[in-house]
Order: structure tokens, then sequence, then C-alpha cells
């Protein structure tokens, strides 16, 4: 809005008393400027109702059209047919899963009249709508292709604050600390998986963790004579999960914490590890815990097809790349000690063939352990320059109203 000029340009803010603290941190990165009203969201409607001449809205931003277009359509025809012709509003709608459908009934009635654009956090979720709408747009129904679905504009804004007091990590460092970060949900994360390889990796080789082998224990141990810190797994996020009891002093869970906490908790890790369960944040929703790690400057562990899917993290300068055929644990065991040997003389598919003899998977391994985990706060900062310069360009053209 700042681009546009003008002192009279207001935000209006509808919605319940933000959770876990996130006030403060709206507050303290001056989240919001050309404050407006803050109501509780029952009080949209009031201002929709209105001309701009009173003080009535011209853009309407959702935050989860999921969820607001459903509640709100049928007020929002009967506010837009009560305005003038030449004094309507658009609707932006913040958009997370592509494959909930319920909400999207209501699309082709605003698109008719060249009021609606969409506004996904990730690369891929622009691109799987933008394909759906190109086949409705060419639907044999008359009620889909009258309605312009291919003409209605998607663009991406990507959710990368500028946290400030962000840890500075001393060098050199060993790898100690990787977090999960989401919804305890094996629908979600591939909790399961990890367990199973971490507990494997551990007895194969406990050291190179910092942990005693088992020895009869129910539980490895870590070892206080080890020269890199003990491996610790954090799992950041909400609900409950069943830790293995071998993990019971490498695992630990964090839920429920403020923002502030919630920040510096994954701050101070040194990896971010995905393990999406399945193909769902990589074609038809987005993960906000890959603009969480790389906000907070703590690289992901990703492949290239997440680096392609995300867009936005198609850089190494905010990512750790491991080859698809390379676990998560034990790509993180050899950025850990610097030796991938083990990995590359396994076997994974018994096939009495060593992975390694694929000399591409084997040069994407030595590239990935050369290239280290460890990213440079320069690089931090030029790559998210890169980003909310993008990001301003797309708050432009929402605000001038173009394609």
């Amino acid at each position: 809005m700042d681009l546009e000029g003008g002192d009279d340009q207001t935000i209006h803010l509808f919605a319940p008393e933000f959770s876990f603290g996130f006030q403060d941190i709206v507050d303290q990165l001056s989240l919001w400027t050309h404050r407006g009203v803050r109501g509780p969201h029952e009080q949209l409607m009031e201002h929709v109702n209105k001309s701009s001449n009173d003080g009535g809205m011209e853009l309407i931003v959702f935050g989860t059209c999921e969820f607001d277009l459903n509640v709100w359509h049928n007020e929002l025809i009967e506010a837009w047919n009560a305005r003038d012709a030449d004094d309507k509003f658009k609707i932006v709608c913040g958009v997370h899963n592509v494959d909930d459908v319920n909400w999207q009934r209501h699309v082709p009635y605003w698109a008719r009249r060249n009021a609606i654009r969409l506004l996904p956090i990730a690369d891929h979720v622009a691109k799987t709508f933008a394909d759906r709408f190109a086949m409705q747009a060419e639907s044999p129904e008359p009620v889909l292709y009258t309605a312009g679905y291919d003409h209605i504009p998607i663009d991406v804004h990507v959710p990368v604050l500028d946290i400030p007091e962000l840890p500075v990590k001393s060098l050199p460092r060993y790898l100690a600390k990787a977090v999960i970060q989401g919804t305890f949900s094996i629908d979600r994360r591939n909790y399961p998986g990890i367990f199973r390889d971490l507990i494997a990796s551990l007895n194969e080789d406990p050291g190179a963790w910092g942990y005693h082998p088992l020895e009869g224990r129910k539980s490895f141990v870590p070892d206080a004579n080890s020269v890199a810190p003990p491996f610790q797994l954090l799992l950041v996020g909400s609900g409950w999960l069943e830790i293995p009891e071998e993990l019971a002093y490498v695992v630990t869970m964090h839920t429920d914490l403020r923002y502030d906490d919630f920040y510096k908790l994954i701050a101070n890790c040194d990896v971010v590890v995905p393990t999406f369960a399945d193909n769902t944040y990589l074609t038809v929703q987005a993960s906000s815990t890959i603009a969480l790690a790389t906000e907070l400057n703590v690289p992901i562990l990703v492949t290239n097809r997440t680096r392609r899917a995300y867009g936005y993290i198609d850089d190494s300068r905010a990512v750790i790349t491991r080859p698809a055929a390379m676990p998560e644990v034990q790509a993180l065991k050899a950025l850990r000690t610097g030796d991938a040997s083990a990995f590359l003389s396994s076997d994974p598919a018994g096939i009495g063939q060593p992975i390694g003899n694929l000399q591409p998977v084997r040069e994407a391994v030595m590239h990935m352990v050369r290239e280290g985990w460890v990213r440079d706060t320069r690089g931090w900062a030029e790559w998210k320059h890169g980003v909310w310069m993008k990001n301003r360009e797309v708050a432009e053209r929402i605000l001038r109203d173009r394609p």
C-alpha cells in the first residue's frame, strides 16, 4: 500500500484474537501498517455493505478461502448486488489445498464478474490450481466454460517474515539438532519411517550419532565422551505421538509453544527435515514448514523434486539437496560425519550391487557432502531479499488490480 501512496488507505482486520502470542510478533515486526478497524469476524459484512465513499471495502483478502468463502458467499452476493456498478469489490483468496473442492463451487460466480484471484503460498499449488482451472475452462458444460476459469489470476506470496535477532552459530560445529515441524500425524509426516531408519542406523553405528550401543539397555544412551554432541531429533507441533523406547534420549517433543519460544527453538536447530508422508505436499498442498525454516535461517533437507515444486527454495543458499535415492536419516548421518561411505557401499534393494555403483547417485551424494549443511548469513540475506521483492511485486499487482 505504501507504493500506492496516500494516508487514507487502511487495512481492516476481522479475525479472532491471535493465539500463542502471535499478536506480539505482529507488533514487534510491524506487520499491520495502515491500521484500520480490528474486530471479530462477525463485523466483516458491516464494512463490506458500505459504499467505498463511506469507508466500505474495495478489496477483501481471505486467509483461507476453503473456509471463508463457504461462510460468506451468500452475504457477499447481497453486498455486491447492493453496491453501484462502479463501486464493486474484489476478492483475494488465500488457498492451501487444491483437493479441498467444496468451496470451489462458488468460484464461477465471482469469476464471471472478474472479481476473484487466488493467492497460494507455493508454486506447485499455483500450478495445480491453474491446471485444474484450465480443465474447467475447456469443460463441455456451459456453466463452467463460460465462467472464464482460464482468466482467473493466480499469484504466489511466500510467508517469509523478517525475524530479528536470529542466533549466530559458532563454526566449525557438528550437525547435532534436526527438527521435524508440523502436526504429529503419520498421514502428514513419515514419523514411522524416520524412527525405523534412525533405530537401524544407531544399531549399526551408534558412535556416529554420539550414543552408546544398546548392550542390553532399552534405550540408546548419550556418550559423554563423544567428540560430537549427541544427535537430537526435535518434534515440534501439536498432537501426540508414541516415541519408540530405543529413542527415548534421542527424540524430544515440543507442543503448544508461544510463537517467540517456537521461533527460538527451531532457529537454534541445524536442519529442518520435511519427511513428507506422501505426494500431497508436493502437488496439491503447501507446507508452511518450508517457509518457517527459511525465515529462521535453518536449511531444509530436500530433494530436487521438492526444490522444483516450491520454486522459491530452488536455491542452494536455502536448502541441502539430498539425492532421492538417499533416505533422510542416511543423509543426516553423512552430513554429520562428513562420510557417506556406509551408504554408498550398502545394497538397500538386495540385488547384489552397492548403490554407490550407480554413478549419478554417487556423484549426487558426494556433492551433498562436499557442499555441507551450513549456510552463511550473507547468503540467507540475499536469498530473502529476492523472495521479498517478488512478494512486493505480487502485492503491487493485487493492489493495482493487474493480472
